[in-house]
């Protein structure tokens, strides 16, 4: 069931961040926490995958107290770029099949975050390339302050020569004196 609903926020393998920046933010961590109990079933449910997780790595050397810990970490993280659990337990697959890099170092907490730094910075990037193409649409579509209508602006079938006059007429009684 969770391998069916991760298999969402996959394309050909890979993460697509696309699809896990458009979680809504009501089921990011930071607002999960919010809930009652929030915390609680969020540390739980990270601990818990992160323990199974970890039974496939030999190079991991913590006990339960401090994977309750790297949970508790990960949730107090969160908010700095609205994680979900989708993100956190992507990033555990992808540990698990090498695509973070080899293992070569025994697992602890700042090593896991070094790990799951990379992941975060792809996803960030990803993030900044929406932004980028948002902005390259919005600027493509012009601005809408040039497309406001000025009292001078012609009309079709208005005399060029007597709107000039009427401009010229206002600039002299509302300009420099």
């Amino acid at each position: 069931m969770v391998n069916q609903k991760l298999a969402l926020y996959r394309e050909r393998g890979l993460v697509d961040h696309n699809r896990t920046l458009a979680i809504p933010f009501g089921e990011r961590i930071p607002e999960l926490i919010k809930k009652e109990n929030g915390r609680e079933s969020v540390s739980m449910a990270l601990a818990a995958s992160i323990l199974s997780a970890f039974q496939h790595v030999e190079k991991v050397k913590m006990d339960a107290n401090q994977i309750r810990e790297l949970a508790e970490s990960i949730i107090d993280s969160a908010h700095e770029d609205q994680l979900s659990i989708e993100d956190v337990l992507l990033f555990l697959k992808d540990l698990l099949m090498g695509k973070m890099g080899k293992i070569t170092q025994t697992i602890d907490m700042p090593a896991f975050f070094e790990y799951f730094e990379v992941y975060r910075t792809k996803r960030y990037q990803t993030l900044e390339n929406i932004r980028y193409e948002a902005h390259l649409n919005q600027k493509n579509m012009g601005s809408g302050s040039r497309s406001s209508v000025q009292p001078w602006d012609l009309k079709r079938g208005e005399d060029a020569s007597a709107m000039m006059d009427l401009f010229q007429t206002y600039t002299e009684t509302n300009g420099d004196d």
